[in-house]
């Protein structure tokens, strides 16, 4: 596993053992592996994939109403959509966290997980390539997240990458109002890398 290379990632999994159910905790550590096997092919550093990859989603099991607080705490702006899926801070709440209260001091590392639910315009490698392994790590079973890595094989990172904002945006658009930062970094990604 390349999760124990990085530095930190058994101080990083302990903790989120005591926070996350287990099926969380094997997702995040799932993608932290999957990250790091991409790593060189994204064009990342690979410690700091992992990190990301390990963190994105420790506040996953958090309490809507418990998201609210700590963002307000965080002085996180909060949207209107944010406010009604409070979900959607998740990943900002844990780059906070992960920047003040654990020292992970790697602008990438915050700015992937802050953004790694939503994406946004211009978003660094790190967080494209957790945007990417949160949807398709080994252990997602759809058959998406299994032609993501199908693409990521035969076509490349970036290939890839366009397939899963495509399905992604697809299907926030079927469901719910989607958040205008994900409507940014589908248009971003449209022009960037068409």
């Amino acid at each position: 596993m390349l999760v124990h290379l990085a530095p930190r990632a058994d101080e990083f999994v302990a903790l989120l053992a005591k926070r996350l159910p287990e099926r969380t905790l094997r997702h995040s550590i799932s993608v932290a592996n999957f990250i790091g096997g991409i790593a060189e092919q994204a064009g990342v550093d690979r410690d700091d994939a992992i990190t990301a990859g390990l963190l994105h989603d420790m506040f996953k099991a958090t309490k809507a109403h418990e998201l609210l607080a700590a963002a307000e705490r965080y002085e996180i702006p909060i949207t209107p959509i944010q406010r009604e899926k409070p979900m959607l801070l998740h990943g900002a709440v844990a780059a906070e966290e992960a920047r003040r209260n654990l020292g992970v001091t790697s602008d990438g590392v915050y700015e992937a997980m802050f953004w790694h639910t939503t994406g946004r315009a211009g978003l660094g490698r790190v967080g494209l390539a957790l945007y990417f392994c949160d949807f398709a790590e080994p252990l997602r079973t759809m058959p998406e997240s299994a032609e993501a890595r199908a693409r990521l094989a035969s076509d490349g990172f970036i290939p890839a990458l366009l397939y899963v904002a495509e399905r992604k945006v697809e299907h926030v658009r079927a469901k719910y109002t989607v958040d205008p930062a994900t409507e940014a970094f589908f248009g971003w990604l449209q022009q960037e890398y068409r």
